[in-house]
């Protein structure tokens, strides 16, 4: 399974084979930045599945650990 880095411009978003130097090269010539690096995958448009799922979860992951924290601090004022 190849490897992906994932690049960024306004609200596009591009993957491109590791291996692929020139690519990622014009792509950041162009002005994208690159915004996740390992991404694998069978393919492009995979990749960029893989690398919105990715974001969900991160997201996800702060929002619980907020929750999280809130109500650890409900439980301890309650149990007082």
């Amino acid at each position: 399974m190849p490897d992906y880095r994932l690049f960024q411009k306004e609200q596009t978003v591009r993957a491109v084979n590791t291996e692929r130097q020139d690519q990622q090269d014009a792509l950041m010539a162009d002005g994208y930045k690159m915004v996740w690096d390992v991404v694998h995958a069978d393919n492009a448009d995979a990749a960029l599945l893989r690398y919105q799922q990715l974001r969900h979860e991160e997201d996800n992951a702060e929002q619980n650990f907020a929750t999280d924290s809130v109500l650890g601090s409900l439980l301890n004022l309650i149990s007082r």
